[in-house]
């Protein structure tokens, strides 16, 4: 029911180097918009804002954060680690993304390989920015995970998380603060963490999920707690899911995200995509969509996710650049 054989670990050829040098270029091109264009502070919360400090590329975004069941490749390390075992893949991707209201830019990188054995393995990380003329949050992530498929019908996996992140000081919602300030010259957090995942798919068009991020339970909202799962039907063009999210720590008690998403591929080569949100931690409702081109070398996707109920509406944007080395998988395999 996985779609995993064994391989020899691929050596990306020349022809990666096109789409990898162009999406070094729109991101640069996308940093000098966002730091320039977009200089005025955060008009949203910095709860709403920091989002969990996920990691959302485009499909992510387009999906409204629906994919611990479905989402494999490069998705997986940061979603839910498990479902690297479940497709024979070897996928690098980078995204970029902003939002204009909150003032955060994001730019990412991952690879994951599991064409070698059963064993995938996966990193990736990220720098972000939020307000830089506020609260200036710098953070970087970085990743590291495992996975492993026990059979044809069940994955497991796990990811381990670094973070380091600093913010301006005086500049917290209390003013200068020991509680929400930042420090004066070093981070406010550098902390080890670890995701962890399991993945069974009982038919071969279902699969259900559950997952834990932030596993240390560290009772901090810059690095919460969280935990659910997700239900998806997959096809060869059709692709629905929804999950449900515990956050134990942004909001200071237990909060619920709820996410649905569902995606068609037209043609083999053209995804198109839309999702619903509803954060229980700011009642805040969102409605998503995104569209992409990929083929069996490279892939380009864009999604976009806009808040439709907020006190503060927040848009966010996320483009995503693939290169896949599947030995003949096709195009849509690696969602």
């Amino acid at each position: 029911m996985f779609q995993h054989f064994g391989a020899q670990s691929p050596l990306i050829h020349a022809r990666s180097s096109r789409p990898i040098g162009l999406l070094f270029g729109v991101i640069f091109g996308l940093e000098t918009f966002a730091t320039t264009a977009l200089a005025s502070p955060s008009i949203t919360s910095l709860e709403q804002g920091y989002a969990l400090g996920a990691i959302q590329n485009a499909r992510s975004v387009a999906m409204s954060g629906a994919e611990a069941a479905l989402g494999i490749s490069t998705t997986a390390l940061f979603s839910n680690p498990a479902n690297m075992a479940i497709a024979r893949v070897y996928h690098a991707e980078a995204s970029a993304g902003y939002s204009p209201e909150a003032r955060r830019q994001s730019y990412s990188g991952a690879i994951v390989d599991s064409m070698s054995s059963r064993m995938a393995g996966g990193i990736g990380g990220a720098w972000n920015l939020l307000d830089p003329d506020g609260v200036k949050r710098r953070w970087i992530d970085g990743r590291a995970g495992l996975a492993f498929a026990l059979g044809d019908m069940v994955a497991i996996g796990a990811a381990g998380r670094f973070v380091w992140l600093e913010q301006s000081t005086g500049t917290g919602p209390f003013g200068p603060s020991l509680a929400a300030d930042g420090l004066p010259g070093r981070p406010i957090l550098t902390r080890f963490t670890f995701d962890a995942g399991m993945t069974i798919s009982p038919t071969p068009s279902l699969r259900i999920a559950g997952v834990g991020h932030n596993l240390t339970n560290s009772k901090l909202g810059m690095l919460p707690m969280s935990a659910g799962g997700g239900i998806g039907f997959t096809s060869s063009q059709v692709n629905l899911e929804a999950n449900v999210l515990a956050d134990f720590a942004t909001w200071g008690k237990p909060k619920a995200l709820l996410m649905a998403g569902g995606e068609v591929f037209l043609g083999g080569h053209f995804p198109l995509r839309a999702g619903y949100r509803y954060d229980d931690g700011g009642k805040i409702h969102s409605l998503s969509a995104g569209l992409g081109y990929v083929d069996r070398v490279w892939g380009i996707e864009v999604g976009a996710r806009r808040d439709i109920v907020a006190k503060a509406p927040m848009t966010i944007l996320s483009l995503s650049i693939r290169y896949f080395y599947d030995g003949g998988q096709p195009a849509n395999a690696g969602r």
